[in-house]
């Protein structure tokens, strides 16, 4: 068999009787204990339908269950349920639904990404005791039809997910959730399904069920499921709610997910006639099934180690099952190697529409731990089978998986009116993914679509953290961001180890409220000043994209000067940056690898935004410029640029335009309007300086800026000419993202950038002030691109909700980046966590989502007492017995109670 023929179970939900998920389950499972309990209260009053007497009409001899602790209870905002119509939704939708979620999270699938999918879901059932409820209602309405009927169970999860493959609600009665995953597995083999979702549902809400089958003696009289015991009497009702996630195994395995096990094959089909009568199973129909199942996995019988018997403890039930085991996997078994049977019926009761599942979850959980549980309550092992030669054996303990290797196990499941079901599955070996590098910083993000969810979810990530391999953590950060749903309420937090994570995940706070959209982005390239020695050289190691980059902008620089970019970079002197014709092409370059380092982690702009030479790297980014043609600008402007050093000087004031163009003679200009209270001017040096010294006499804010040039301003007017003449072969073409001009204001679709621009460019004021405005109304985030943040407190003053930087001086590249990447992502910019991590992260197991659920029932019904149902069943029932213990003859149709019903399961 090829692995386009074998279907991976990927991902595991599950609420049974005292274990909500996989792993209180298994727990349950391997420490052997019997959950069942007496019926409680929110259910129904058993004081009021009990006697032990199994032939009182309208009344059940038994007082147990398996039972779900909160069945009222969901979380309805989340999945944007109304109140109203959540309180008509029978507990089963309700439910499914987060156990779904679960589900894709245990898998490390992201549900939103299945939308529009060929997913499939397949879902199987049987109980509508809220329905019945429901029907009692004065006033019914559309919500209680959809919250109760069975075609919808799978429907709703399908609507939940917009998940566009098979949508098929199953009820084979006890069979229901193993029919629905032999469906579920030959969809997805077939390739009909990328994608499944397959399992079951069971809630026990009234007493009409049980007093039928007490009357056909079919409930155990001591509560517990005795399968493959002497004493077997019959079983117990339990709730349940079990699915699995199914996906091609090769998929699987290069998605890097966790493999459960492998469906190697199933098999369904009816007993027919073949039992004599409706409600009897039949040992032929039985053998049948397991022979078409192996046959379907390719097996032999001797191959297969286990298997997860229906076992649900009736006498006769139990006898057939065994003796068709027997015939088809114990004959010709070594002694020292029978087939080992167990049900997991003996743990948490019987689950009915959820049985199969149950026992299909406990077998994967199984070959995954290469451990088989004990089964329950046996002490005396059914007479019906002659032990020593049937090839068969029940563990009473837990114990390891019998050999090494491939491990093969199967999972049966009957229901009452025939409908059998068998699925074979096996272990699989998949190499371990190798560790993710230990980076210099991490980014962990957690969200949750409630507040107080998130507070929880944190905390669950910090214990977490404390308790993981130092070596697991990158793995665990890189799964917490590319496998889980980002949802509104956002946190996220950076640091280099576990320990340093759940401190920062702990004292986060939150935003105060929810993302509802994700922000526009505006990059912002500034001028000169942001340069520093040793900027971005952590990042050549660390960041292939920027390291590549930034080597792309060193190839088109060499072609106009006559320095390395790389060894200016490596250069720890001062004068490394001391020249202006240096410099401006340096920072470009590294505003040119920042920007698409950052669109490589999905920040994208919405606009582009450049101060003096910062537009040039705007222009790249934008795509009206290739990345030739920006750097022959950068270096032809910053080379006629330095023609006129020691020219002039520039000044930042601290006072609006106005007040500043009051001060200025006519030799000085405003060369920049950075913000409403901040303005550059330039000019003659001495001009410059005489400004400054007024002004900070006079207690303003007033300072120089690093350059020796007086840039906008007439000082420029020389290199005009000679400037257009060098820019003459560039070729600028259309944006493909807006470019906001600082030279003329307002949007330019990018052809305009020629050399005439770029002149008005270096000479022109700098309407940066209006520019930012403008795009505050559009934009929710600024992110300078630069090596240090020099324009941050102008912009934050334009008006802008939020400000960020990209490096810090003196710190390492990646600690400051990470540190704004988490404000993008509590903003709810939508990032590309593949590249921050630097490809598919494989799977490792996260907290569960921590379900915020509020009580939602029906309204309160006319009480009847018993049902008039429960008493007509009862009525029919009690005919039957007591005709048949009269040796009236049985019709076509009719069966024996005491000996049929009973087997039936």
């Amino acid at each position: 068999m090829t692995d386009v023929d074998q279907v991976a179970v990927v991902g595991i939900g599950c609420r049974f009787p005292h274990a909500d998920g996989p792993d209180e389950y298994w727990r349950l499972l391997h420490d052997g204990l019997d959950v069942v309990r007496e019926i409680p209260d929110d259910r129904f009053p058993i004081d009021s339908y009990f006697d032990p007497d199994p032939d009182a009409v309208g009344r059940t001899y038994s007082r147990w269950g398996g039972f779900l602790d909160d069945v009222a209870g969901f979380d309805a905002a989340f999945f944007g349920v109304s109140p109203r119509e959540a309180e008509r939704m029978d507990p089963q939708q309700r439910h499914l639904l987060e156990v779904v979620w679960d589900a894709f999270d245990d898998a490390g699938i992201v549900p939103g990404k299945i939308e529009g999918t060929r997913t499939g879901v397949f879902v199987g059932e049987i109980a509508v005791n809220y329905a019945d409820l429901a029907s009692r209602l004065p006033d019914m309405d559309v919500y209680a039809v959809t919250g109760t009927a069975r075609s919808v169970l799978a429907g709703r999860v399908s609507f939940a997910l917009d998940a566009r493959g098979p949508s098929i609600s199953v009820d084979t009665a006890c069979s229901s959730s193993l029919v629905a995953l032999h469906l579920a597995y030959r969809s997805v083999r077939d390739g009909e399904s990328e994608l499944a979702i397959a399992g079951g549902t069971n809630v026990v809400l009234l007493p009409d069920e049980s007093i039928a089958y007490c009357r056909g003696r079919m409930l155990s009289r001591d509560g517990r499921c005795k399968f493959a015991d002497a004493s077997g009497d019959g079983f117990v009702r339990s709730d349940g709610i079990g699915v699995v996630v199914l996906k091609p195994l090769s998929r699987a395995v290069a998605d890097g997910d966790r493999i459960y096990a492998v469906i190697l094959g199933s098999a369904t089909n009816s007993d027919g006639r073949s039992s004599g009568y409706l409600l009897t199973p039949s040992e032929e129909g039985q053998v049948t099934m397991l022979r078409a199942a192996l046959a379907d996995a390719g097996l032999d019988a001797q191959q297969l180690d286990y298997v997860e018997a229906h076992g649900t403890g009736t006498s006769v039930g139990d006898a057939v099952e065994l003796r068709a085991l027997a015939e088809v996997l114990g004959t010709g078994r070594a002694t020292d190697r029978p087939c080992l049977v167990g049900s997991s019926k003996t743990n948490i009761g019987h689950a009915e529409g959820a049985a199969g599942v149950a026992g299909l979850i406990k077998t994967v959980l199984s070959l995954h731990h290469r451990q088989i549980p004990a089964s329950l309550h046996v002490h005396e092992p059914n007479p019906a089978l002659d032990w020593e030669r049937a090839g068969l054996a029940v563990p009473d303990t837990t114990i390891p998986w019998p050999h090494e290797g491939s491990a093969v196990a199967g999972v049966s499941s009957f229901g009452i009116a025939g409908s059998n079901a068998h699925i074979a599955v096996a272990s699989v070996d998949v190499p371990r993914s190798q560790p993710l590098p230990a980076p210099d910083s991490l980014v962990l993000p957690v969200s949750a679509a409630d507040p107080v969810a998130l507070r929880v979810l944190a905390s669950d990530y910090a214990r977490l953290l404390r308790d993981l391999d130092p070596a697991d953590v990158p793995r665990m950060c890189a799964a917490a961001a590319q496998r889980r749903e980002h949802h509104p309420y956002r946190l996220a937090v950076s640091g280099c180890d576990a320990e340093q994570l759940a401190r920062a995940v702990l004292a986060a706070q939150p935003p105060s409220g929810a993302v509802d959209e994700a922000p526009g982005v505006a990059f912002v390239f500034p001028g000169q000043g942001s340069q520093w020695l040793g900027m971005g050289r952590d990042l050549l190691d660390a960041e292939p994209v920027f390291r590549d980059t930034l080597h792309a902008c060193a190839e088109v620089i060499s072609d106009h000067v006559g320095w390395s970019l790389l060894d200016v970079l490596a250069d720890d002197t001062p004068e490394a940056l001391s020249d202006l014709d240096v410099v401006q092409p340096t920072l470009w370059a590294m505003q040119v690898s920042l920007a698409v380092l950052w669109r490589s982690w999905g920040v994208e702009p919405d606009v582009v935004i450049g101060h003096s030479m910062g537009e040039v790297a705007a222009a790249y980014v934008a795509g009206a410029l290739d990345l030739s043609d920006a750097a022959e600008v950068i270096c032809l402007r910053s080379r006629l640029a330095k023609q006129v050093s020691g020219t002039g000087a520039m000044a930042v004031v601290g006072l609006p335009s106005g007040d500043v163009a009051a001060r200025l003679d006519g030799e000085l200009s405003i060369a920049a309007h950075n913000s409403p209270n901040a303005t550059v001017i330039s000019g003659p040096a001495d001009g410059v300086r005489a400004v400054v010294d007024t002004l900070t006499d006079q207690g303003l804010f007033a300072h120089l800026v690093r350059v020796d040039f007086a840039s906008h301003s007439p000082l420029m007017d020389p290199i005009r000419e000679p400037l257009l003449e060098a820019l003459t072969n560039i070729r600028p073409r259309a944006a493909q993202v807006r470019f906001h001009s600082t030279v003329h204001g307002g949007t330019l679709d990018g052809t305009e950038l020629d050399a005439h621009y770029w002149a008005d460019n270096l000479r022109q004021p700098v309407l940066f002030a209006d520019a930012i405005s403008a795009e505050a109304r559009r934009c929710g985030v600024f992110l300078e691109v630069s090596p240090h943040p020099v324009l941050t407190d102008a912009i934050s003053e334009c008006g802008a909700a939020r400000t960020l930087g990209s490096l810090m001086r003196g710190e390492p590249g990646k600690v400051a980046l990470h540190a704004h990447l988490t404000e993008l992502y509590t903003a709810g910019v939508e990032l590309d966590w593949h590249g921050v991590y630097g490809g598919r992260a494989p799977h490792h197991d996260l907290p569960r989502y921590p379900w915020q659920h509020q009580r939602y029932w029906l309204p309160d019904v006319p009480a009847e007492e018993p049902a008039a149902g429960v008493a007509a069943t009862a009525a029919s029932t009690h005919y039957l017995v007591e005709h048949r213990v009269q040796g009236a003859p049985i019709l076509p149709g009719m069966v024996t109670v005491d000996v049929a019903l009973q087997a039936a399961h």
